[in-house]
């Protein structure tokens, strides 16, 4: 028999992506019913993590809901324009069935010798593995880190530092020179080149000085009118601040002094991530939904929704509709009828499984690798991860690549990949590792999606990943949209610790009598203290009494 829900609720949020993952947390954060449903079994949606045989088997599209819509007069969630394109995944060694010493171990949990890795033995670890369809780090003083802190959401998740800024520069991986230390213990950079670095960061404070003359200008024109070396150039723009030649000077100040403000805090690098895979992120906002009321069902067949003059009404279910007065819902379940935008731009996406990291070290790093544009190619964001982050077996590395897509997510990588990755298992290269199993796809950009003006006012669509690095974009789309939903409520007050929390009437009652019973012992000894007090001074009158007649007849006689 399936679950009942209440007939109404305050607002019904479709889909479990960080935004509205985020909406729901801060409108039942301030005592608003809500109704959090997917029609997925797992929380995410396009920011969700999968082990490596779901993600294999995921089509990653949307379902058919419901029938036809003139024959249910509702309007059907989903359309086909934000899914995910040119999905594409390969086993790169040859599948043997004949290799049971091999998949013994597997089974206790060692790895195979060299070169011995299979296709069967790699899925008997598959569990092993969390792997985000879009990795965010998050900068140590970004607004996400500060929300987590200041909603004390931060209690729901586990974070490590990234340990190492890598940069390609003249044909090989170097550490990025970011830090104050990192500069002087840098050996590739000359002297008067550190002096110099050490100037330029520390003026880029003064953002506004900076901009005023260089308002139609590159970053990189600015980096160059400083005389800044080739070298140092190539580290702040590419590095530092993650830009490419065509970056704004003001965006590009402004990401470097993102970049230069979160070192420090919490480790070396401005950077965290989140065990065990970034579908963490919006499953810490759901739960402090729920700790505060919310309601949430995952794996729902929903029918459609019903709009009444130009507002939407309810959301029916397989068995039930349910009303409420706001919607919230993911770019992925609008309808098509309401998105203006017919064109839309794409990010490149490749998951890599590697046989040892990309740059050996005597401890496991978990690695930000930034890749410049070359050759009509994108800036590349790399992003590897160990086993210490939760998302791979031991032994075994997890590779993100993100960029731009300029053709199709093979092309856009192929010149990094040839750079930093063997091919094939088979290859031997004592420098690169071997890509094990590679998946492609290309996700697209949402944010800017240009919405219909028939679009009930009352109906709140939330975006997708964006290609930025961080969380922040999302955070600032969430606090808009929260804001139109409830202008005179306070988004996302701090949510108290568990022993700040008093539970139920009875305790409240207990603690009442308590308190009515130590009062009423209270008045009980001030009136036998009074009673004592009063025989007291009676006796001490009586007392003084017989003295005075005493001391009268001492003086008669």
């Amino acid at each position: 028999m399936d679950y009942e829900f209440p007939k109404e609720f305050d607002l019904i949020v479709v889909g479990t992506g960080v935004v509205e993952s985020i909406l729901s947390a801060a409108a039942s954060r301030v005592g608003k019913r809500v109704l959090q449903i997917d029609e997925n079994d797992y929380y995410g949606g396009q920011w969700a993590s999968f082990s490596l045989e779901s993600i294999i088997k995921s089509k990653h599209h949307k379902k058919d809901y419901g029938g036809n819509e003139s024959e249910t007069n509702l309007l059907r969630f989903g359309n086909d324009l934000v899914s995910l394109k040119n999905i594409a995944h390969k086993f790169h060694m040859t599948s043997n069935n004949t290799l049971e010493e091999e998949t013994d171990k597997i089974e206790n949990e060692e790895q195979p010798k060299e070169n011995k890795w299979t296709e069967e033995n790699l899925l008997k670890l598959s569990r092993k593995f969390n792997i985000d369809l879009y990795p965010k780090l998050q900068y140590a003083r970004g607004d996400f880190v500060e929300l987590l802190i200041s909603s004390n959401i931060a209690r729901y998740c586990e974070y490590r530092s990234v340990s190492r800024i890598l940069i390609w520069f003249n044909n090989r991986l170097e550490s990025l020179p970011c830090s104050r230390s990192d500069v002087f213990a840098n050996t590739k950079v000359s002297v008067v080149e550190k002096r110099m670095l050490m100037k330029l960061l520390t003026s880029l404070n003064d953002k506004e000085k900076h901009v005023q003359n260089y308002e139609n200008k590159t970053f990189k024109e600015f980096l160059t009118d400083k005389k800044l070396t080739p070298n140092l150039i190539h580290y702040v723009l590419y590095g530092i601040s993650s830009s490419s030649d065509d970056t704004s000077c003001e965006d590009g100040i402004e990401k470097a002094r993102r970049f230069l403000n979160s070192l420090g805090r919490f480790g070396n690098t401005p950077f965290l991530f989140s065990l065990y895979g970034s579908g963490e992120i919006p499953q810490a906002f759901c739960r402090l939904s729920a700790v505060f009321g919310g309601t949430f069902a995952l794996g729902q067949q929903i029918q459609g929704f019903s709009i009444s003059d130009d507002k939407f009404k309810s959301v029916t279910l397989q068995s039930q509709t349910v009303e409420a007065e706001k919607l919230v819902l993911n770019i992925e379940n609008l309808p098509a009828r309401f998105i203006k935008s017919d064109k839309l731009e794409y990010i490149s996406r490749c998951i890599l499984i590697t046989d040892r990291s990309v740059l050996d070290s005597e401890k496991e790093h978990l690695s930000l690798i930034f890749y410049p544009p070359t050759d009509g190619k994108s800036f590349t964001t790399v992003i590897e991860m160990g086993f210490l982050t939760g998302t791979c077996p031991n032994n075994l590395y997890l590779v993100h690549l993100i960029a731009k897509q300029n053709t199709s997510p093979q092309e856009d990588f192929q010149h990094v990949i040839d750079k930093l990755f063997a091919s094939h298992v088979e290859e031997t290269s004592q420098e690169k590792p071997s890509i094990l199993w590679s998946y492609y796809f290309s996700m697209p950009e949402t944010n800017d999606i240009i919405l219909s003006d028939d679009l009930p006012n009352n109906i709140f669509v939330c975006p997708g990943p964006e290609i930025d690095l961080d969380y922040d974009t999302s955070v600032d789309k969430a606090k808009l949209l929260f804001e139109k939903m409830y202008p005179d409520l306070e988004f996302l007050p701090r949510a108290p610790d568990p022993e700040e929390i008093i539970i139920g009437d009875d305790n409240e009652e207990e603690e009442s009598t308590d308190i009515n019973e130590e009062d009423h012992d209270k008045v009980i000894n001030v009136e036998q203290e009074d009673k004592e007090n009063v025989i007291s001074a009676e006796q001490e009158d009586k007392v003084n009494v017989i003295s005075a007649e005493q001391e009268d007849k001492v003086d008669q006689q």
